[in-house]
C-alpha cells in the first residue's frame, strides 16, 4: 500500500462526496485552460487533486462523465447569472432594447467559457463515453435548468410563451457548441487561417449578432 492510499480517506457524507467532486472538477477545468481536451487524462486529474487513479473512480466512471459534469456546472452558472440580471435594464419594445437584451445574454455566456468549451464535444464525444445512469441524471437536470431558465426569460418580457423561449434556448445551446470552436481554433488552425486570410470570427460579436437576429425572429413566432 502507498503513503497516498494510507493517507487518502474516502468521503463518508454526502457533503464531502460533493467537495471532492467539486475538487475533481475544478482540478479538470485547470487542466483545459492550460491545454486542450487531449491533455485530460485520468492520471493528470488524479495527479491535480493528489489522489491515485483507484481513488478516483470512487467519484466518477470516466474522464468524459467528469466533462459532462463541468459542462453542467456551467450551466448552472449560466441559470444563476441570469436570475441576477435586473429586469429593469430590459426594454425590449423597440430595436435598441433588444440589441441590449441581446448584450447582456452574451455577457453571461461569455464568462462560462465552458458552456461553448465542452458543449461543442458534447454530443459526439462526452455522452457517448459515459454511463447510462449518469447521462440521464445530467440529461435531467438540464431539462430542469432549461425550463427555469425559460420561465425566467419570459418573466422578464423577452418572451410571452414558455415553449417558444425554451426553442430558443435550445437553439441557441446547439449554436454556441459549434460557435465556440469556430472562435477558438487551435494553433495548427490558426497558422492555416493566418496563411490563407481565412477569417476567425469574435466569440462575443457573433453571438451577440445571432442573439440579436434570434430574439426579433422569435418574439414573432407562434407556439
Amino acid at each position: 500500500m502507498t503513503e497516498e492510499d494510507q493517507t487518502y480517506q474516502r468521503a463518508r457524507t454526502q457533503e464531502q462526496k460533493n467537495q471532492r467532486l467539486d475538487d475533481i472538477l475544478d482540478a479538470t477545468k485547470s487542466i483545459l485552460d492550460e491545454g486542450s481536451y487531449h491533455d485530460v487524462t485520468l492520471s493528470a486529474i488524479a495527479e491535480r487533486v493528489g489522489y491515485s487513479r483507484a481513488n478516483l473512480s470512487h467519484y466518477v466512471g470516466s474522464k468524459e462523465e467528469i466533462l459532462l459534469l463541468l459542462y453542467i456546472r456551467s450551466l448552472r452558472g449560466i441559470l444563476e447569472d441570469m436570475k441576477r440580471i435586473d429586469p429593469r435594464s430590459l426594454d425590449v419594445s423597440c430595436v435598441e432594447g433588444i440589441e441590449a437584451a441581446a448584450g447582456i445574454l452574451t455577457s453571461v455566456l461569455s464568462s462560462h467559457r465552458d458552456f461553448g468549451r465542452l458543449g461543442a464535444l458534447l454530443a459526439s464525444i462526452i455522452e457517448t463515453n459515459v454511463r447510462l445512469e449518469c447521462l440521464v441524471a445530467c440529461k435531467r437536470e438540464t431539462i430542469a435548468m432549461i425550463g427555469e431558465g425559460s420561465s425566467l426569460l419570459v418573466e422578464y418580457g423577452l418572451f410571452d410563451n414558455a415553449d417558444i423561449s425554451t426553442r430558443f434556448l435550445l437553439d441557441l445551446s446547439n449554436y454556441v457548441s459549434g460557435l465556440y470552436p469556430a472562435t477558438h481554433p487551435l494553433p495548427i488552425q490558426c497558422a492555416a487561417c493566418e496563411e490563407t486570410g481565412y477569417p476567425v470570427p469574435s466569440y462575443e460579436e457573433s453571438l451577440h449578432h445571432f442573439l440579436s437576429v434570434q430574439l426579433i425572429g422569435y418574439r414573432m413566432m407562434k407556439a
